[in-house]
């Protein structure tokens, strides 16, 4: 292992780089990290190398059952792409690879907490890679919470990870190429869509052709492909919708929306709504990281280098000598498949010079990250946030963990609970399971909203430890402790010859 030169030096490392996720970025960079004899663990929550995009993509190979066969039809070329990725990672000796965990901090100077099963820890190493993905933009609307509502992803995760398909009426509502390529694998497995309701306008796409660049044609070529395929199918479509409602008793019956300024309703038996896929900004936001607005995608995202290398926010008693975090993939930026595979190599390569290993980064990655992102500002503009685009009404719920809706919030805040912290522990908004991850962004804009600043940069909740929850057994037992942190600071605090003193400490 190599030993730090710029952190406590009797605290040993574990491994020259963790990295944290186990996607096309977490994979590539461990791979290129590794054939240059760095030492590399690999820590993912899934019990198998792939992410989101490659989920599940070895079970599938492997079974030669029809059903099997079909779904990888459905899936696509893109989806088979990743078998020789993950085989180039599982046939590498110097990677560490550890499924099922969870980490539940980050730390800007190289330590990670991680937890499998009732077993916790810290590890370190001289660098971290944060390459644990995106998520869906969090779209709170009236109905949203009803059993039968669920977001594209997890429609996709279902398909992939066990083969399930939804039955009966099926509506697509929102935006985004996700929509649409669900839409299309939906219809190749069998399940013609009853309507897709798109929030984007055909003149968002006009507007979006000045975007477009020459190594962004195929990408956009694939989506009219889509779009084609679902046409001659006769799915139903329509674009320009919003209020966007689920309605039902004890589950989703049926879909309403505006569109043309007529009220549509559609009885469906399930409701999959997409509004667009941003950063995680969980982990980067727990760890201290500085955090940047991205106003056309109306959600912040981790403020790297090019090279993926994080700067921390924290405060500066607290900041370590240097910060060891990289951030790559769609961490960092939304890009897809190949962009991810190309920032992972770009930013692997960055350490290795840091190292004073391999020859730097070379044109050709950076090349490779330049074209495949090429294509995301048109992206952006012909799939402009839709079914978020208007805060919720009062009666909507907002955090799903503890059931408050818009109404409450905004109460609260009028009260003078203007900051996300004070919101969050006057009304546990973001206390929940979820940790802030899916509310965090609303309760940002109802604030905004009282303050008559929209538009402008939304505040976060302060990140804090355990970001994900974390059994008390497993706490009693963390092994890896680094034993200068674990020094009782307040020895000097202990009353002398038993007698203690007091005073009154006004409460905050």
């Amino acid at each position: 292992m190599t030993q730090a030169t710029d952190m406590r030096p009797s605290v040993p490392m574990d491994a020259d780089i963790i990295i944290v996720g186990c996607g096309p970025a977490g994979m590539t960079a461990a791979i290129e990290l590794a054939e240059a004899n760095r030492s590399v663990i690999v820590l993912d929550m899934q019990p198998t190398p792939g992410g989101q995009i490659f989920r599940n993509l070895e079970d599938n190979i492997s079974q030669q059952s029809s059903d099997r066969q079909a779904l990888l039809a459905a899936l696509g070329p893109a989806y088979r792409a990743g078998a020789d990725l993950i085989r180039r990672f599982r046939a590498s000796s110097r990677i560490d690879y550890r499924p099922l965990t969870t980490v539940w901090e980050v730390r800007p100077d190289g330590t990670v907490g991680w937890l499998r099963g009732m077993d916790a820890g810290y590890l370190r190493a001289t660098t971290v890679i944060l390459a644990h993905g995106a998520m869906e933009r969090p779209v709170p609307f009236p109905g949203w919470t009803l059993p039968g509502v669920m977001t594209a992803g997890s429609v996709q995760t279902l398909l992939k990870a066990g083969n399930l398909k939804p039955t009966g009426n099926v509506v697509l509502a929102g935006t985004g190429p996700l929509l649409l390529l669900l839409a299309t694998q939906l219809h190749k497995l069998g399940v013609k869509p009853t309507l897709i309701a798109r929030t984007d306008r055909f003149s968002d796409g006009l507007r979006a052709m000045r975007y477009l660049r020459r190594n962004g044609l195929l990408p956009v070529v694939k989506g009219l492909g889509w779009l084609a395929q679902l046409k001659r199918s006769g799915v139903r479509m329509t674009s320009g919708v919003s209020d966007l409602a689920a309605e039902g008793e004890r589950k989703v019956e049926a879909v309403s929306f505006t569109v043309k300024g007529r009220r549509v309703r559609q009885p469906c038996d399930l409701l999959v709504v997409h509004d667009g896929i941003v950063p995680a900004i969980d982990i980067p936001n727990g760890a201290g990281l500085a955090l940047q607005w991205d106003q056309t995608n109306a959600s912040w995202r981790p403020r790297t280098t090019s090279d993926g290398l994080a700067s921390s926010a924290l405060p500066p008693d607290l900041q370590p000598e240097r910060c060891v975090v990289r951030i790559t993939g769609d961490a960092r930026r939304i890009g897809g498949a190949e962009a991810t595979i190309a920032h992972g190599r770009l930013t692997a390569q960055a350490i290795l010079a840091e190292l004073r290993k391999g020859d730097g980064i070379s044109s050709k990655s950076q090349q490779a990250v330049d074209r495949t992102l090429s294509v995301r500002p048109f992206l952006d503009a012909a799939f402009p946030p839709g079914l978020s685009a208007k805060l919720p009404d009062d009666n909507t719920i907002v955090c799903r963990c503890e059931e408050l809706t818009a109404g409450a919030l905004r109460e609260k805040i009028r009260a003078g609970f203007g900051n996300m912290d004070a919101l969050r522990g006057e009304t546990r908004c973001g206390m929940g399971p979820c940790q802030g991850r899916n509310c965090m962004i609303t309760a940002a804009r109802l604030i905004e909203e009282d303050r008559g600043a929209c538009g402008s940069t939304p505040p976060v909740f302060r990140g804090r430890p355990p970001i994900r929850p974390l059994p008390l057994g497993a706490l009693a037992g963390l092994t890896g402790l680094d034993p200068s942190a674990t020094e009782l600071l307040t020895l000097e605090d202990k009353p002398e010859h038993d007698v203690e003193a007091t005073s009154d400490v006004p409460a905050e």
